[in-house]
C-alpha cells in the first residue's frame, strides 16, 4: 500500500507523493508523470516494482494533482505556467531525490523513470546528480516547454544506464527524439524500445501488456 508523503522544494513548493516499499529492497525509483496526469498514473507500475524488490516514489509535479501549494500558500496550476515555470519541475525531482536519500538509500541505488516531460526531467536529474544509476524514458522529447532531452543526452556519464521507449507511427516526434537520445548517449548500458501505434508516455504500458514487466526487470538489474 502507498504511503502519502509531502516535502517542500528549495523554492517553497509543497510536493505530494506516493511512497511504496518492498519486503526486501534493492533500490528505489523516482517516478515522474506526463502532462496533464498525476502520480496515480504510476500506481500499477509501483506494485510491479515492489514485486521486484524496488521501492518507488511517484510525485505530483508542481501544479498537478495535489501539488498545488506554492510559496506563502499561493495556489499554483501548471496550465498557467510559462516555459520557465515548467522547467522548475527539476526542483521537485531534486526534492524527491533528497527525500529518498534521507531514508538511507545510497545514491548509486536510485534511478528515475519519467514519461514525456517527466522523461526530460529525468535526464536533467542525471546531469544534476552524477552518481544516480540511470533512467527509463517513456516518450522523451526535444521541445517540451524549453527542455530538450536530445541535447542533454550527450552529457550523460557512461555508468548511467538508459532505457528509452517511444511509439512509431502515432507519436513520431517522441520516436525521433528517442532515437537521437539512444544514438548520442555514451551510456555503457542503453536500450531503445520501439513500439508501433502504442500512444504517448505511460499510455504505452496499456497498449503493450508486457512492457511494464520488462521495464521493471530492467530497473531491477540496473539497481543491483
Amino acid at each position: 500500500m502507498a504511503e502519502r508523503i509531502t516535502y517542500k522544494t528549495l523554492d517553497g513548493v509543497t510536493i505530494v507523493g506516493d511512497w511504496v516499499v518492498a519486503t526486501t529492497t534493492i533500490g528505489a525509483v523516482i517516478l515522474l508523470h506526463m502532462m496533464p496526469t498525476n502520480r496515480k498514473s504510476w500506481s500499477t507500475f509501483q506494485a510491479t516494482l515492489s514485486s521486484r524488490g524496488i521501492a518507488s516514489l511517484a510525485i505530483d509535479l508542481r501544479g498537478h494533482g495535489d501539488s498545488t501549494s506554492g510559496p506563502e500558500d499561493s495556489r499554483i496550476d501548471f496550465r498557467n505556467f510559462d516555459d520557465a515555470e515548467h522547467q522548475t519541475y527539476l526542483y521537485d525531482v531534486i526534492g524527491a531525490f533528497d527525500w529518498i536519500r534521507h531514508r538511507g538509500f545510497e545514491t548509486t541505488h536510485i534511478a528515475l523513470c519519467g514519461a514525456s516531460i517527466g522523461a526530460n526531467m529525468a535526464v536533467q536529474m542525471l546531469l544534476e546528480e552524477p552518481t544516480l544509476a540511470g533512467a527509463a524514458l517513456l516518450s522523451p522529447g526535444s521541445s517540451y516547454h524549453g527542455t530538450d532531452a536530445t541535447a542533454d543526452a550527450p552529457n550523460l556519464l557512461p555508468h548511467q544506464s538508459l532505457w528509452v521507449a517511444a511509439s512509431e507511427g502515432d507519436d513520431q516526434d517522441s520516436f525521433e527524439a528517442a532515437k537521437k537520445i539512444a544514438e548520442r548517449a555514451v551510456s555503457e548500458r542503453k536500450e531503445l524500445v520501439v513500439l508501433k501505434n502504442a500512444g504517448h508516455g505511460t499510455n504505452m504500458m496499456t497498449a503493450d501488456a508486457g512492457m511494464m514487466e520488462r521495464l521493471a526487470d530492467w530497473l531491477r538489474d540496473v539497481l543491483r
